[in-house]
């Protein structure tokens, strides 16, 4: 193949790629941008009020998004494995509406996901640009992700960063660098409540590393990176990594006994078939916890690709094999997953194992990138005379693959915005729950009312406490010796006025989590409910939630995060003249 001709300039291969990145976002979901401002369908209504939630509370009450009063009576919002409140990408435009906020997540994180496979591609494979390019078309808007962003799962986005952190894993074996970027990646992860994606990447960078177990001077290198890589993670994620593990610590998920495994019918339609019923028969879930759309065109290439490079990828087609027999499921007793779901913490708490086809997708993009330039080399050592048509039908062969997937998902992602636009209710002076004329679901922290219902499994450790609705105070007495004064509540706190005349409690209108705080008394929980014990006298109290090991990791994250960007800006004046070049 003709040399590419290089981009000179590291200013202008940024731009240039930051540009096709998030142009090929906004292309990939401009279907979604017709819709606006209707709201998606499922459990994107859920984390759409969860958003809006954190939203209100920064901008209505100036807080913190860390207690979420508008759901279940009350539940973990920060904290909250499946919820994205201190999501960095969600606070620049956190004053724009809760509805933009959900259209810019979708679209960065595919251009995020572009941007991911483009570096891997150029930089770990070395493909051509056009070879990069198509496979980075595939892996940002494969099914996978066109799928779950737009049915409402949000916090998978951040397994559209795989590539990046697989590209950082293996250069930090020779350069540090490369482990504290990993390390601030998966901190990131963790604030975008990655808490399945997070799981799936430690799994599959430990297997790749496997894949470099010799000879066994290389773990010494190998050790050095992953300290460093665990070592800023948890300084940098601290904020978000220290509540959330005090609330893993807090509750065990229950859930049923799985033994979903691939029939061989779904097998091939998940990759294969562009529509589907809701359901998927002999299945356990339903069909959007299968549909990884590839088309027929990046299947094929993808194999011809492990044909043509196998041997010299041995580490990806060993990575690739891991996810399908993950991807099956129980299949058997021995099975990977079976495994690691009866077993291994985080993943005894987790389901579904056809997610994994997740990874599938990764490592069949990137293989697809690979037959494209193996293709046009080939063509051109057997055919000389006619490699450059050849090389030119190979690549138009790879547009129509990409043109075919991408249409597929362009289509899917226009039916799952189907729910009414935001109503903007006024919002009440007092926060309550219930009452007449309470909003739509997703409205309903704008209005400044909740509900006791809850959406969202993290939300039964929660529900059911003995609460009460209307406009009336947020604190009662438990006894007639009791008399509350004042109750009023803003997001994250109560103000109460309370008079005893012997010890007694205050009944709190809200739920119960061991977080809770008191500047007097004593906090308990019964039946689920936050009660307030005071000593006999005139009380005026002061409840805030907090999340524990929320003020250390704050500090940690604080100085831990300058001390990383401090790092890289000395390393790079140190370097300035010492850079490598490397492909755009």
């Amino acid at each position: 193949m003709d040399p590419e001709p290089p981009i000179p300039s590291l200013r202008w291969r940024i731009l240039l790629l930051g540009l096709l990145s998030v142009g090929m976002g906004v292309f990939a979901w401009y279907t979604m941008l017709g819709n606006y401002p209707r709201t998606q369908f499922g459990d994107g209504q859920m984390f759409h009020k969860g958003i809006e939630a954190a939203r209100v509370s920064v901008v209505r009450y100036h807080e913190l998004p860390l207690w979420n009063p508008y759901e279940c009576g009350g539940n973990p919002l920060w904290d909250n494995p499946e919820q994205m409140a201190a999501a960095p990408l969600l606070w620049p435009v956190l004053f724009l509406g809760t509805t933009v906020e959900v259209y810019f997540w979708c679209i960065i994180h595919g251009a995020l996901g572009f941007l991911a496979m483009w570096l891997f591609g150029r930089h770990e494979l070395r493909l051509t640009r056009v070879a990069t390019f198509l496979a980075a078309s595939i892996w940002a808007f494969c099914g996978f992700h066109q799928q779950h962003a737009s049915t409402g799962h949000l916090s998978f986005a951040s397994f559209e960063y795989f590539p990046l952190a697989i590209l950082l894993w293996r250069r930090a074996e020779t350069d540090l660098r490369a482990a504290a970027g990993l390390g601030a990646l998966v901190a990131w992860m963790l604030y975008e409540a990655g808490t399945y994606s997070v799981p799936h990447l430690a799994l599959f960078l430990a297997a790749e590393t496997l894949t470099r177990a010799w000879p066994a001077k290389r773990f010494v290198p190998i050790g050095r990176a992953a300290a460093v890589v665990v070592a800023v993670t948890v300084i940098v994620g601290a904020a978000r990594l220290f509540p959330l593990v005090a609330q893993l610590g807090a509750h065990t998920r229950a859930l049923e006994p799985e033994t979903d495994h691939l029939t061989w019918q779904t097998l091939r339609d998940m990759f294969l078939v562009r529509q589907h019923g809701w359901g998927a028969a002999g299945q356990t879930y339903v069909w959007p916890e299968y549909w990884a759309y590839l088309g027929p065109i990046v299947v094929v290439l993808g194999l011809v690709g492990i044909a043509l490079a196998g041997i010299e990828y041995a580490w990806l087609v060993a990575l690739l094999v891991l996810a399908f027999v993950l991807m099956c499921g129980h299949f058997a007793p021995w099975a990977p997953w079976s495994i690691l779901k009866g077993h291994i913490f985080p993943f005894k708490e987790m389901r579904v194992p056809a997610r994994f086809r997740c990874e599938v997708s990764l490592f069949l993009a990137a293989f697809c990138g690979i037959a494209i330039d193996r293709l046009r080399q080939l063509a051109q050592r057997k055919v000389p005379s006619h490699a450059t048509t050849i090389g030119a039908f190979i690549v138009a062969l790879g547009f129509v693959g990409v043109g075919d997937l991408l249409s597929t998902s362009l289509i899917w992602i226009e039916t799952r915005w189907p729910q009414a636009p935001e109503s903007h209710p006024m919002p009440s002076t007092r926060l309550y729950y219930g009452g007449p004329g309470l909003a739509p679901f997703i409205d309903q922290p704008q209005q400044n009312r909740g509900r006791l219902d809850c959406w969202g499994e993290w939300g039964s450790f929660y529900s059911g406490a003995p609460l009460w609705e209307g406009d009336v105070p947020q604190a009662r007495g438990a006894t007639k010796d009791v008399v509350v004064e004042v109750g009023n509540r803003t997001q994250n706190t109560f103000s109460i006025d309370a008079v005893l005349t012997r010890p007694g409690r205050v009944l709190v209108n809200s739920s119960y989590d061991r977080a809770w705080r008191t500047d007097v008394g004593t906090l308990v929980e019964v039946n689920r409910q936050l009660v307030l014990e005071l000593p006999e006298g005139r009380h005026h109290v002061h409840l805030r939630y907090w999340p524990i090991g929320l003020t250390a990791g704050l500090l940690l994250s604080t100085f831990g995060t300058a001390a990383v960007v401090a790092y890289f800006v000395w390393d790079a004046r140190r370097k300035r003249h010492q850079r490598l070049p490397y492909p755009a």
